[in-house]
């Protein structure tokens, strides 16, 4: 009876186990994460670690970067890559330990991954399974939580389950993580390419319109454009701005958001990483607190949110004695990922992270003093004027402009104004007068000004003169004649003689003949009253500009050569400078070609001996007008492009317009009336948008003129 039972048993067993053998099974793919719809732009990265995993039965790869930039996406185009299946086949695995509190729990989730029963020991029982496969694959996603974690002990437990991992020979292992180096004890397959960086703009742009569903528009794209450059073409930030846009956010739209309030609407429904950029960033920045010298960490990032050119070495080196290891807390910032290494190592941020911890995580009041004074100090050593140092002391300026005019927009907004800021923002601002002029600092200093009228006063003389140099006459007259009641006020006539020259100035530009040579006879009247002869002698060179423009030549060669007399004997080079270019034009004018070419070959080499970029530029159109006059056609088109890319780089669109007209001479001369009309075309265009309507007339002459020569 006993023997009976037991066979009965031994048989009902044997069913059941046969029983659950053919109970079907989900496929190991049917269990992966679904295939990334919208992903542009990694082409050599999934390249990259394909052929790793189909070249070697054992891979280990890491695919390390920021929150948001693509890692657990690249990893998963690749487990589905055909290539990858056929090496592979079915033995593909992935197991997101994003919410795993340690190892056990990590080893949990893998071994239910790979649809293994309980066990007191889940990450033996998973390493012996996929020992047994012939050639596996499995990702781990998300690591970081498990890498950073705040127990030292839980740190080297991680450590040690992938070193477990790795030692798998029929196992390719890819790992997905935040921050920068790999973890260690395993030798990485792809340890030099193993960070992620941000999308370029053009494959930015893609994701964006393919996920928007919103066609190309001409008239949106540079909004678009600006709008990724602004998230650094991070992937996340475009995928949650391209689902935004589907609610009939065209892009200039979302742009006029992000100027508001920057990384807080780019979200989505959900509150995870996955939904909004900020609590994506807030993940790193828990990650960083959470360590030892996590909190100077937090204090060196939030110095770094202020520089969105990246804090330099010699800045670094500067704050080195605020904190009690600096150099520990740069280690820990490239750790996470929240810094990247420049190109001149400096420590920079992506714009999203930057901008969120600009408005979440202030400096201390020692970092933001001690930043104070070396950005002062930067300021301070900079050019004040165009001269034989300008090019040596810009070598100080040049490479922290971004930075200063970062900081200096910072401390504007939170300070009362004061000499010193004052002298700060002008050293900049006079800097980028001579190389790309910019009224940025000022206009935003002027808002601050109004009990201050002994800075307003000059604040507003000096952003019209940069307005000059952009073209923008109506609005320069406007603070000119500001600036002017102001010095009226404090009794400064000086200064108010110096506002009366710009003025001339202007009116001049704008073809106000009578009343640009009142203001100029009257400005130089006061420069010699107060014995000033070499603004006196400014006044004069504008005077001869007005007798060329009339055809008196003689009488403009005569304010000329006395106005470079007294600048020769002041010492002022470019102002020397600036009175050979107008001599070698009137030359030009005169048919006296020989003496053109030496006075303007003179003003060349000094605007080259003095980086002076527009005076170079000038000269250049110049000497390709000789050129075309002399039946040199090659040399006249090479200064011509010389001329454009220099007005095009400092933003001289007068001066574009004059580089056209000359093109458009040069192709006439060459019997290229097509081109030459073009030229003529684009010139009148600008010279209309910038006011100045006797030169866009001449252009429409010209053109009417070549229009009926070629129909």
């Amino acid at each position: 009876m006993e023997s009976t039972h037991a066979v009965v048993t031994e048989i009902r067993d044997e069913v059941k186990m046969l029983s659950r053998e053919k109970q079907p099974t989900i496929s190991n793919w049917a269990k992966l994460p679904a295939r990334p719809t919208f992903f542009y732009g990694r082409d050599d990265s999934v390249n990259t670690i394909v052929e790793l995993i189909c070249a070697s039965t054992g891979a280990r790869i890491a695919i390390m970067g920021s929150g948001g930039i693509g890692k657990t996406s690249l990893s998963l185009i690749v487990i589905y890559d055909e290539r990858v299946v056929g090496v592979v086949g079915d033995s593909r695995y992935f197991v997101s330990v994003e919410g795993a509190s340690d190892v056990g729990a990590a080893a949990q989730l893998l071994a239910g991954q790979l649809g293994l029963p309980e066990s007191s020991d889940p990450l033996s029982a998973a390493i012996t399974h996929l020992a047994t496969i012939p050639r596996a694959l499995l990702i781990v996603d998300n690591l970081e939580t498990l890498l950073f974690s705040k127990n030292a002990a839980a740190q080297k437990e991680t450590e040690r389950m992938l070193q477990r991992l790795a030692g798998i020979p029929t196992l390719t292992l890819i790992i997905t993580s935040r921050g920068v180096v790999p973890p260690r004890g395993i030798r990485w397959s792809n340890a030099p390419s193993a960070g992620l960086e941000a999308i370029s703009l053009g494959a930015a742009r893609e994701t964006f319109e393919q996920i928007s569903g919103q066609p190309e528009l001409a008239s949106e794209r540079n909004a678009l454009d600006t709008l990724l450059a602004n998230v650094d073409c991070v992937p996340l930030a475009v995928t949650l701005l391209a689902q935004l846009a589907q609610l009939q956010n065209p892009p200039s739209q979302l742009l006029q958001r992000w100027h508001r309030t920057k990384t807080g609407f780019i979200r989505s429904d959900g509150d995870d990483r996955e939904s909004s950029v900020d609590v994506s960033i807030q993940i790193s920045l828990d990650l960083l607190e959470g360590t030892r010298n996590g909190t100077e960490g937090q204090q060196l990032l939030s110095i770094c949110a202020h520089l969105p050119d990246g804090l330099r070495p010699a800045v670094f080196d500067k704050l080195d004695d605020h904190f009690d290891d600096i150099h520990r807390a740069r280690d820990l910032l490239f750790k996470f990922a929240l810094v990247s290494i420049g190109a001149d190592n400096e420590l920079k941020m992506l714009s999203p992270v930057r901008h969120f911890v600009l408005k979440h995580h202030p400096m201390t009041m020692n970092h933001a003093a001690a930043l104070r004074k070396i950005y002062f100090d930067i300021a301070a050593s900079g050019p004040r004027d165009m001269d034989e140092n300008f090019s040596r002391l810009s070598q100080n300026v040049a490479p922290e402009y971004g930075n200063l005019t970062s900081f200096l927009l910072h401390l504007i907004y939170i300070e009362e104004p004061s000499q010193e800021l004052f002298d700060a923002i002008h050293a900049v601002s006079e800097y980028a007068y001579w190389t790309v002029p910019s009224t940025t600092l000022r206009e935003a200093f002027r808002q601050r000004l109004d009990a201050y009228p002994v800075w307003l006063a000059p604040c507003l003389k000096d952003v019209a003169r940069t307005q000059i140099l952009q073209d923008e006459y109506a609005l320069a007259v406007v603070n000119l004649n500001a600036a002017r009641k102001l010095y009226a006020t404090l009794g400064d006539k000086l200064q108010e003689a110096v506002c009366g020259q710009l003025l001339g100035n202007c009116l001049r530009i704008q073809d106000s003949l009578e009343a640009a040579e009142r203001e100029l006879l009257a400005a130089k009247d006061t420069f010699i009253e107060f014995g000033d002869e070499e603004s006196a002698a400014r006044c004069a060179m504008e005077l001869g500009v007005i007798c060329a423009s009339r055809n008196d030549y003689a009488q403009a060669k005569i304010h000329f050569t006395s106005a470079r007399d007294v600048f020769k004997r002041c010492g002022d080079r470019l102002g020397a400078a600036q009175c050979s270019h107008r001599l070698g034009t009137i030359q030009i004018a005169l048919g006296n070609f020989s003496e053109a070419d030496a006075e303007l070959q003179s003003a060349l080499a000094e605007f080259e001996a003095l980086a002076e970029l527009n005076g170079m530029a000038q000269c250049a159109v110049n000497l390709a007008d000789l050129r075309v006059r002399q039946n040199d056609y090659d040399s006249a088109e090479k200064y011509l492009a010389t001329a454009r890319e220099l007005f095009t780089r400092i933003g001289d669109r007068r001066g574009l317009a004059y580089c056209h007209w000359n093109l458009g001479k040069l192709r006439h001369a060459q019997g290229r009336l097509q081109d030459a009309t073009e030229n003529f075309s684009i010139a009148e265009e600008i010279y209309t948008a910038i006011g100045n309507q006797s030169n866009a007339t001449e252009c429409r002459e010209m053109i009417a003129e070549l229009r009926d020569s070629l129909y």
